[in-house]
């Protein structure tokens, strides 16, 4: 199965600090993203030399994806997270899973 990969990312806010953001995007997780269409899984990383976060989602469609990022903006459940970012921080990219390799 071919998977679309989402890679986002974003600073937060002043005032937002590390802690604070990880619950923030544990309620986006729970009552945004795991309710949507084709949703697989998220992955938060934290860069410390550059103040940076990263999120990696998977989807189970390019459609699913693209549907799940326009409806954000429009759900009272992903408000806090919007909220929480500064907007010209957030660079989004989504491409197709070409392979994949496991260790067995």
């Amino acid at each position: 199965m071919n998977i679309i990969t989402e890679i986002v990312t974003l600073k937060t806010a002043e005032g937002v600090f590390k802690d604070d953001f990880i619950e923030i995007v544990d309620g986006l997780e729970k009552n945004f993203h795991s309710l949507q269409f084709g949703f697989i899984d998220t992955e938060l990383l934290y860069d410390d030399t550059n103040d940076e976060w990263v999120m990696l989602q998977h989807w189970s469609t390019m459609d699913s994806l693209k549907a799940a990022s326009k409806k954000m903006f429009q759900d009272s459940a992903a408000e806090e997270f919007v909220k929480s970012l500064i907007p010209g921080s957030v660079k989004m990219r989504m491409l197709p899973q070409v392979k994949t390799w496991r260790l067995e």
